[in-house]
């Protein structure tokens, strides 16, 4: 499967509208995770990276303390997937050996495990070219019968793609043709294109043509919010009404 592929930049980008009361979370958590990162893994570089979109209240301000640790871009686009393109779009600037150049993905809204960071660089040193991670809403933000439901229908390990805990390696990103600017959905689209790849191009990648493209890292759980009022039509927040109607 490429064993021990060789990662010497994994970035981390993050959309973010009106999170004025999350993201601070968000980051605190980011970056003890990237502390983790570097005390077991010195070599290996590291950005977060935060899209700011039409935001209209204190977001920016609250992310501008975290600077320079963290960086941040304004866009006024409305779009969840151009806003992590963007972000990635950034993350790719100055290093140009994509094979070697992990992206992870998370929300504003949700808050990694220290272990998030060196859980997705695991999952690329095996040489996958996808990494999917679970969440898990924030349980005092559901009533206890949608929480209990959320759990129930997530104990199968059936998939699920969430953008808030997804790893890619960037030459498969660039060949699938990155997030798609869509207003939902760009995670799940994201994935599906990365898995379509020819058998030819898995090759050029360094997979084998019979050796999985995805991989889960199933014990590094995002929390993310309950909320049921989300900053994208459907998405996280429209799944988890279907909860609770």
């Amino acid at each position: 499967m490429g064993r021990c592929a060789v990662i010497r930049v994994l970035d981390v980008v993050v959309p973010a509208r009106n999170e004025e009361a999350l993201i601070g979370a968000c980051l605190r958590a980011l970056l003890a995770a990237r502390a983790a990162l570097r005390a077991r893994e010195p070599a290996v570089r590291c950005r977060l990276i935060v899209a700011l979109d039409s935001c209209t209240d204190a977001t920016a301000d609250v992310v501008a303390a975290f600077a320079p640790d963290v960086e941040a871009l304004s866009l006024q686009v409305g779009n969840v997937g151009r806003s992590r393109s963007a972000a990635v779009d950034l993350a790719l600037c100055g290093f140009d050996r994509p094979r070697e150049h992990w992206i992870c993905s998370t929300d504003a809204d949700s808050a990694v495990p220290e272990t998030w960071l060196l859980d997705h660089l695991a999952a690329a040193r095996e040489g996958a070219l996808l990494a999917l991670g679970s969440v898990r809403p924030r349980h005092t933000d559901l009533a206890p019968g949608a929480y209990d439901d959320w759990l129930a229908r997530h104990a199968t390990g059936a998939r699920h793609v969430f953008g808030a805990n997804l790893g890619v390696r960037a030459d498969a990103y660039l060949l699938a043709g990155g997030f798609p600017a869509l207003r939902v959905g760009e995670d799940v689209a994201l994935a599906e294109a990365v898995e379509a790849l020819d058998p030819a191009f898995r090759s050029a990648l360094g997979v084998h043509p019979d050796a999985p493209v995805t991989v889960s890292v199933p014990h590094s759980v995002v929390l993310t919010s309950g909320r049921l009022d989300g900053r994208t039509p459907g998405g996280f927040a429209g799944y988890l009404r279907t909860l609770v109607d």
